[in-house]
């Protein structure tokens, strides 16, 4: 059996530019960091007593005979190009829901990848493996999806990602002593809005006309590089809550299903709350916020906030592994 562990992430800057039809042309920048929530892999070769040949658990339990029949695209496609000829069982947990803007799809395939290479006792460096992944989406399965989910969750801790030309890619760890680190992560704190949606459905929505688009992009970009130059000065961390909500401003502007009323009005509850700034992760349309609060706030903020589910997360330097 074998057993993978892959974090998911949060995307703290310039999301939107890791996608190829951008940054292909424009180049792009992700600031991002994994968090200590994590996407469980376990497979096995499923032994020959059963008259399924498939048995796949996940928020379904699937038992089937043929590739074909698996329901559970990633499953099926990873099945096929990574594990021809092998009858499997696989199980997932997740400490997180799917769909919430925390990397989980991106998650779950670096995580198949990585497990499904090693039953098959093939090697890879992270880097190797955020490849596979962004491939595996874009291509195999077809998604609509920006590369930056892929890295993070592949080579975890935080990194500065540039994207372009082309498909070129590359990933700056963003090194910070132990005491910044616990700095930032005091500020930091997540919370679910209850909302579920499909990040490629959003993000089509960010692509149309997106040429037109370029101010919004190239500040988002710009956003990444300030944080990034920020953290790696050990800075003012009160600058970051005005980045963050000058980031919302516009990912609205730019992507008009990422934000709808439910969103506005959550987001300016938690400014009421005291935090000083905040943002929907991932695409938008739902899932998690993230909001920065500084510590003389957190108390009233926790309050003020508690009818909703409050996850408190710490920075993990470590990205898909092995753990069994």
């Amino acid at each position: 059996m074998i057993i993978t562990r892959t974090p998911y992430r949060v995307s703290l800057f310039g999301g939107g530019t890791d996608h190829p039809n951008w940054y292909k042309t424009h180049g792009g920048a992700v600031l991002s960091f994994t968090i200590d929530k994590y996407s469980y892999l376990n497979v096995r070769v499923l032994p020959p007593f059963f008259n399924h040949k498939y048995r796949i658990s996940y928020s379904k339990i699937e038992e089937v005979k043929t590739l074909s029949e698996i329901k559970h695209p990633a499953v099926r496609e990873a099945f096929v190009k990574y594990a021809q000829g092998k009858h499997l069982e696989l199980h997932h947990h997740g400490d997180l829901p799917a769909r919430s803007g925390v990397g989980s799809s991106s998650a779950f395939s670096v995580g198949i990848i990585n497990a499904l290479l090693a039953l098959n006792e093939k090697k890879v460096t992270a880097i190797e493996l955020a490849k596979l992944a962004i491939e595996f989406e874009q291509v195999d399965l077809a998604e609509n999806v920006g590369s930056q989910d892929q890295i993070a969750c592949a080579l975890g801790g935080m990194n500065f990602i540039n994207f372009g030309p082309q498909n070129y890619w590359d990933a700056e760890p963003v090194i910070l002593s132990d005491s910044y680190v616990q700095e930032i992560e005091k500020r930091i704190i997540l919370i679910y809005s209850g909302i579920e949606r499909v990040s490629s459905n959003v993000t089509r929505y960010l692509l149309d006309n997106i040429d037109l688009k370029v101010a919004e992009m190239k500040r988002t970009q710009q956003l990444a590089e300030e944080c990034k130059n920020i953290f790696l000065t050990e800075g003012d961390l009160s600058i970051i809550g005005p980045m963050l909500i000058e980031s919302w401003e516009l990912k609205r502007k730019s992507n008009p299903a990422a934000v709808n009323s439910n969103l506005e009005n959550f987001f300016m509850k938690g400014l009421n709350a005291g935090a000083s700034g905040g943002k929907i992760l991932g695409a938008g349309g739902g899932g998690f916020f993230l909001f920065w609060v500084e510590p003389e706030n957190i108390t009233k903020f926790k309050n003020s906030m508690s009818s909703h589910i409050v996850i408190p997360i710490r920075i993990t330097k470590t990205g898909s592994t092995r753990v069994l």
